[in-house]
């Protein structure tokens, strides 16, 4: 950067300047930290000048002064002036989103009408975009930053206009031949680096205008630009992402239709940053070689996915397969190729079906660990609970209704693996607890029409007395003494629970997050049940909202069991189990064919 075309410029001498940002810039994203960090800096400087980073421009024929650089700190600038005093001494417009450009322009006071983001999108759809997004967030940054430090808005608009400096460089007096638009791809200072997207975007929107007149050239450009940002936008709808993303490298990007982009070029190795520039080194090669660039194939990936977002068979096979790590995106994307909606279906259902008669070694005998009747809690844990999500996405699929099953949801958490009866007292921390669990237990095998059962119910009942003779039933169940044989009996009982329940098996199973698995601990199911219950339909007093699976809360209203065979609600008894187990086994039928 030649030296003879830089000068200090006080941010009053910005006065009447009209600053572009250009459709091959990236929107504003700067956040609450940034904003804070420049506040604070001028702020806390006392003496001398204070400069930001250097500022790049280019003065076009029209008077306008077209940022190359910098587009970040002015736009922070004009909306700090414009907190201070109603009004900025500069304008500033975006033609990256044509909203971004009418609300800077002319929308700027909606700012100081709200302070809640949902609120404004509500009574505003027009202005619900990301650029206007970050505008909104720092805004509301600006006024609380003013707010906790008491700070003198006079005293802070005069340093602002007076004490800070921008390092000014005007690449039109430098008799260049090279244009913004390259200076802006070879650029990288920048407190916010360029995504890959973000380039191969500039790139695009360069092709466009090397190939094209120039009026032509700008429509071309506009109707890339648009499309794009509607692409980028549906990909920041949630629900939407977690449908499709895979990879932490992309959940961590700014801007999300890099994952997109990756696709349409097969690229599928991340690891290093050099894979992970594949994409633009490619188009940039072509671009240097004066070769087109083929955004079509970017937009029928796209539009692809879309359509399988909007399919409800598509979405829920496909979701499943990524949600569990069983398949990759972009492999699901090359299955995809060549074939029809129909023949993709059946396609994904044969991959999902061979997942699940996937094989284990045991013991010589070769066991499909994901069926129903072979699922065990200890031997086969994530099996489990990876066909209990699988059942709870059948529900989705089986209902009339367009509902889905919410993925996103399911990712913001983690999930175990729940026992709908406590697996044993051993978790218990005093007498009345495991008192409890064993007279949930009395009355079902009391209850039983068999013999086994009467006796077991019968020892249980003597264990009920020996702990009813203790005055304290709050106290520590580690310091109880049982006497004589009667450690012997407790230990017996346990075990005959547990084998007559089958309490490992699928039947006793169902999904729950680990933050409500954790305070339900090792609690009775009757307790179990009234707090599930409360979260599901949202009257417990906890502040969070949790996410409880359809098929969690059937299981603890006891919707799969038939009445006259379930005889108490204080537990989950064996014909229970046994109409949940079947039940998971009718619905998930289709994954198990009998020929596998």
């Amino acid at each position: 950067m030649q030296t003879d075309y830089i000068d200090f410029r006080p941010i009053s001498e910005l006065n009447g300047l009209h600053f572009v940002v250009k459709d091959y810039q990236r929107g504003y994203k700067w956040d609450e930290e940034q904003i804070r960090d420049l506040l604070n800096d001028i702020n806390n400087h006392f003496h001398g000048k204070y400069c930001l980073q250097p500022i790049i421009v280019h003065l076009n024929n029209d008077g306008e002064v077209e940022l190359i650089d910098g587009q970040q700190r002015i736009t922070s600038i004009f909306l700090i002036l414009h907190f201070l005093q109603a009004q900025s001494c500069f304008s500033i417009s975006y033609q990256t989103r044509e909203k971004t450009r009418e609300f800077l322009e002319g929308r700027l006071h909606l700012l100081d009408e709200y302070t809640k983001w949902e609120i404004f999108t509500n009574e505003n759809e027009g202005y619900n975009n990301v650029d206007i997004y970050y505008l909104f967030k720092v805004y509301q940054e600006i006024k609380k930053w003013f707010g906790e430090n008491n700070a003198d808005k006079d005293k802070f608009l005069t340093k602002l206009n007076h004490t800070t400096h921008v390092i000014w460089y005007d690449i039109s007096q430098n008799n260049t031949d090279i244009s913004p638009e390259t200076i802006f791809l070879n650029l990288n200072a920048g407190k916010i680096p360029l995504t890959n997207s973000e380039l191969i975007k500039a790139l695009f929107i360069l092709d466009i205008q090397k190939h094209n007149s120039n009026e032509i050239g700008k429509l071309k450009a506009f109707d890339l630009a648009n499309d794009w940002d509607q692409i980028e936008n549906q990909l920041q709808d949630d629900t939407f992402w977690s449908f499709i993303c895979d990879n932490d490298y992309y959940k961590n990007l700014d801007t999300r239709i890099d994952l997109i982009i990756d696709l349409a070029n097969d690229v599928t190795k991340i690891e290093t940053e050099e894979e992970r520039k594949t994409s633009y080194k490619k188009y940039d090669n072509l671009f240097q070689k004066n070769e087109r660039l083929d955004w079509q194939a970017i937009k029928q990936t796209f539009n692809k996915i879309e359509e399988w977002y909007t399919d409800k068979e598509l979405f829920h096979y496909i979701g499943f397969l990524i949600v569990t790590k069983y398949e990759r995106l972009s492999s699901i994307v090359k299955l995809s190729k060549g074939h029809s909606k129909e023949d993709f279906k059946e396609r994904l259902l044969t991959e999902i079906r061979h997942q699940l008669s996937k094989v284990k070694d045991i013991e010589g005998k070769k066991i499909q660990f994901h069926r129903i009747e072979n699922l065990h809690y200890e031997k086969y844990r994530l099996a489990c609970q990876n066909i209990l999500l699988l059942l709870n996405i059948e529900d989705y699929l089986n209902r009339a209704s367009d509902e889905k099953f919410p993925f996103n949801l399911y990712l913001d958490e983690k999930w175990s693996v729940e026992h709908i009866n406590p697996q044993n007292p051993r978790g218990f921390q005093t007498i009345r607890e495991v008192k409890e669990w064993l007279e949930s237990y009395q009355e079902y095998f009391k209850e039983n029409n068999n013999q086994a059962f009467i006796e077991l119910a019968n020892k249980i009942e003597s264990l009920i007395e020996i702990f009813n003779k203790k005055r304290d039933l709050n106290a520590k169940f580690t310091d109880f003494r049982f006497e004589k044989d009667e450690r012997a009996i407790y230990e017996e009982v346990i075990e005959k629970i547990g084998d007559e329940l089958s309490l490992h098996e699928i039947g006793n199973l169902c999904l729950l997050d680990r933050n409500t698995n954790s305070k339900l601990g090792n609690r009775i199911f009757i307790e179990k049940r009234k707090e599930i219950l409360e979260i599901y339909y949202k009257n417990s007093p906890r502040d969070e909202i949790t996410f409880i699976p359809n098929a969690t809360k059937d299981v603890f209203t006891k919707a799969f069991s038939k009445g006259e065979e379930t005889i108490t609600d204080k537990i989950f008894g064996l014909k229970d189990m046994e109409n949940y187990k079947e039940h998971t086994k009718s619905q998930l039928n289709k994954y198990f064919p009998k020929d596998l």
